[in-house]
Protein backbone atom coordinates (compact mmCIF):
# COMPACT_ATOMS: atom_id res chain seq x y z
CA UNK A 1 0.00 0.00 0.00
CA UNK A 2 2.87 2.24 0.57
CA UNK A 3 3.84 2.05 -3.02
CA UNK A 4 0.77 3.19 -4.20
CA UNK A 5 0.45 6.13 -1.67
CA UNK A 6 4.20 6.97 -2.91
CA UNK A 7 2.89 7.39 -6.36
CA UNK A 8 0.05 9.01 -5.78
CA UNK A 9 1.75 11.69 -4.02
CA UNK A 10 4.17 12.23 -6.64
CA UNK A 11 1.71 12.75 -9.29
CA UNK A 12 -0.36 15.06 -7.38
CA UNK A 13 2.96 17.30 -6.57
CA UNK A 14 3.22 17.19 -10.76
CA UNK A 15 0.28 19.00 -10.55
CA UNK A 16 0.99 21.88 -8.87
CA UNK A 17 3.49 23.03 -11.25
CA UNK A 18 2.60 23.83 -15.32
CA UNK A 19 2.46 21.53 -17.56
CA UNK A 20 5.86 22.33 -19.46
CA UNK A 21 7.36 21.98 -16.06
CA UNK A 22 6.12 18.34 -15.28
CA UNK A 23 8.20 15.52 -15.28
CA UNK A 24 6.71 12.70 -17.14
CA UNK A 25 6.35 9.43 -15.11
CA UNK A 26 9.30 6.58 -15.88
CA UNK A 27 8.92 4.37 -18.75
CA UNK A 28 10.21 1.70 -17.29
CA UNK A 29 8.37 -1.27 -15.92
CA UNK A 30 7.83 -2.03 -12.44
CA UNK A 31 9.92 -5.25 -13.13
CA UNK A 32 12.80 -3.22 -14.51
CA UNK A 33 12.89 -0.94 -12.20
CA UNK A 34 13.08 -3.33 -9.13
CA UNK A 35 15.56 -5.11 -10.57
CA UNK A 36 17.86 -2.20 -10.97
CA UNK A 37 16.95 -1.41 -6.98
CA UNK A 38 18.06 -5.29 -6.64
CA UNK A 39 21.46 -4.84 -8.58
CA UNK A 40 22.14 -1.31 -6.53
CA UNK A 41 21.81 -2.87 -3.14
CA UNK A 42 23.81 -6.19 -4.42
CA UNK A 43 26.68 -3.98 -5.37
CA UNK A 44 26.98 -0.37 -4.09
CA UNK A 45 30.58 -0.58 -4.16
CA UNK A 46 31.45 -1.09 -7.44
CA UNK A 47 29.82 2.49 -8.48
CA UNK A 48 30.62 4.42 -5.28
CA UNK A 49 34.76 3.39 -4.48
CA UNK A 50 37.51 5.43 -5.41
CA UNK A 51 39.79 3.93 -7.66
CA UNK A 52 42.21 1.85 -6.36
CA UNK A 53 45.23 4.54 -7.59
CA UNK A 54 43.56 7.23 -5.54
CA UNK A 55 40.80 7.47 -7.96
CA UNK A 56 42.71 10.57 -10.10
CA UNK A 57 44.67 9.98 -13.46
CA UNK A 58 47.95 11.09 -12.68
CA UNK A 59 48.70 12.92 -15.60
CA UNK A 60 45.13 14.74 -15.37
CA UNK A 61 46.36 15.91 -11.83
CA UNK A 62 49.44 16.90 -13.05
CA UNK A 63 47.55 19.29 -15.84
CA UNK A 64 45.23 20.48 -13.03
CA UNK A 65 48.24 21.71 -10.60
CA UNK A 66 50.08 22.94 -13.43
CA UNK A 67 47.10 25.11 -14.44
CA UNK A 68 46.26 26.27 -11.00
CA UNK A 69 50.07 26.80 -10.32
CA UNK A 70 49.56 29.25 -13.60
CA UNK A 71 46.97 31.03 -12.34
CA UNK A 72 48.46 31.38 -8.90
CA UNK A 73 51.57 32.99 -10.98
CA UNK A 74 48.97 35.39 -13.09
CA UNK A 75 47.13 36.42 -9.78
CA UNK A 76 50.23 37.26 -7.84
CA UNK A 77 51.06 39.46 -10.90
CA UNK A 78 48.32 41.58 -11.09
CA UNK A 79 47.99 45.15 -9.12
CA UNK A 80 44.68 44.84 -7.97
CA UNK A 81 43.17 41.18 -7.64
CA UNK A 82 39.97 40.48 -6.94
CA UNK A 83 39.51 38.65 -3.33
CA UNK A 84 37.57 36.22 -5.01
CA UNK A 85 39.62 35.03 -7.33
CA UNK A 86 42.31 35.01 -4.67
CA UNK A 87 40.49 33.30 -2.19
CA UNK A 88 39.65 30.62 -4.84
CA UNK A 89 42.80 30.05 -6.10
CA UNK A 90 44.05 29.51 -2.79
CA UNK A 91 41.52 27.20 -2.54
CA UNK A 92 42.59 24.94 -5.24
CA UNK A 93 45.93 25.08 -4.14
CA UNK A 94 45.50 24.20 -0.36
CA UNK A 95 43.21 21.47 -1.33
CA UNK A 96 45.64 19.89 -3.63
CA UNK A 97 48.16 20.10 -0.59
CA UNK A 98 45.51 18.83 1.29
CA UNK A 99 45.49 15.90 -1.31
CA UNK A 100 49.48 14.87 -1.48
CA UNK A 101 50.61 16.54 -4.08
CA UNK A 102 53.33 19.28 -4.03
CA UNK A 103 53.48 22.09 -6.70
CA UNK A 104 57.39 22.60 -6.69
CA UNK A 105 58.20 26.21 -9.31
CA UNK A 106 62.19 25.95 -9.14
CA UNK A 107 63.02 29.60 -10.78
CA UNK A 108 65.78 30.90 -8.17
CA UNK A 109 67.48 27.68 -7.31
CA UNK A 110 70.91 27.05 -8.40
CA UNK A 111 71.00 24.37 -11.11
CA UNK A 112 72.64 20.85 -11.04
CA UNK A 113 72.78 18.36 -13.72
CA UNK A 114 71.99 15.57 -11.57
CA UNK A 115 68.62 17.09 -10.93
CA UNK A 116 65.49 15.77 -12.15
CA UNK A 117 63.74 18.34 -14.29
CA UNK A 118 63.77 18.90 -18.01
CA UNK A 119 66.10 21.94 -19.89
CA UNK A 120 63.95 23.55 -22.26
CA UNK A 121 66.50 26.16 -23.12
CA UNK A 122 70.22 27.76 -21.61
CA UNK A 123 70.23 31.37 -22.08
CA UNK A 124 73.26 33.19 -20.96
CA UNK A 125 72.84 35.67 -18.50
CA UNK A 126 75.18 38.65 -16.96
CA UNK A 127 75.49 38.61 -13.62
CA UNK A 128 75.42 34.72 -13.05
CA UNK A 129 78.49 33.30 -10.93
CA UNK A 130 77.27 29.95 -11.98
CA UNK A 131 74.42 28.33 -13.65
CA UNK A 132 70.51 29.03 -12.06
CA UNK A 133 66.76 28.32 -12.84
CA UNK A 134 66.31 31.50 -14.18
CA UNK A 135 62.38 30.16 -15.45
CA UNK A 136 60.31 27.71 -14.99
CA UNK A 137 57.53 26.88 -17.48
CA UNK A 138 56.41 23.69 -16.16
CA UNK A 139 56.74 23.38 -12.65
CA UNK A 140 57.49 19.56 -10.89
CA UNK A 141 55.14 17.88 -9.52
CA UNK A 142 54.58 15.47 -6.71
CA UNK A 143 52.27 12.84 -5.21
CA UNK A 144 53.63 12.29 -1.78
CA UNK A 145 57.63 11.64 -2.44
CA UNK A 146 56.33 10.46 -6.39
CA UNK A 147 57.37 12.70 -9.18
CA UNK A 148 54.11 12.48 -11.60
CA UNK A 149 55.82 15.35 -13.47
CA UNK A 150 58.79 16.95 -13.72
CA UNK A 151 59.53 20.32 -14.39
CA UNK A 152 60.54 21.91 -17.56
CA UNK A 153 62.77 25.35 -16.93
CA UNK A 154 65.15 27.81 -18.69
CA UNK A 155 68.69 27.69 -17.12
CA UNK A 156 70.78 30.88 -16.91
CA UNK A 157 74.30 30.67 -17.78
CA UNK A 158 77.35 32.77 -16.72
CA UNK A 159 78.45 35.08 -18.76
CA UNK A 160 77.07 37.43 -21.88
CA UNK A 161 75.84 36.21 -25.16
CA UNK A 162 78.99 37.72 -26.82
CA UNK A 163 80.86 35.88 -24.67
CA UNK A 164 78.49 32.34 -25.60
CA UNK A 165 79.34 33.61 -29.40
CA UNK A 166 83.01 33.77 -28.92
CA UNK A 167 83.20 30.48 -27.42
CA UNK A 168 81.05 28.21 -29.77
CA UNK A 169 83.35 29.83 -32.78
CA UNK A 170 86.47 28.66 -31.28
CA UNK A 171 85.03 25.29 -30.94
Amino acid sequence: MGRVAARAGAALRQWRHPREFRIEPSAWSADALAALARAAVAEPAATSAPAPGGGFPEDELADVATCVWRLRARVARMDDPPRAVVHHVETAWDALADGGVEIKDHAGEPFDPGLAMSVAAYQPTPGLVREQVIETVRPGVYLGSRSIQLAEVIVGTPGTPAEAMRETRTR
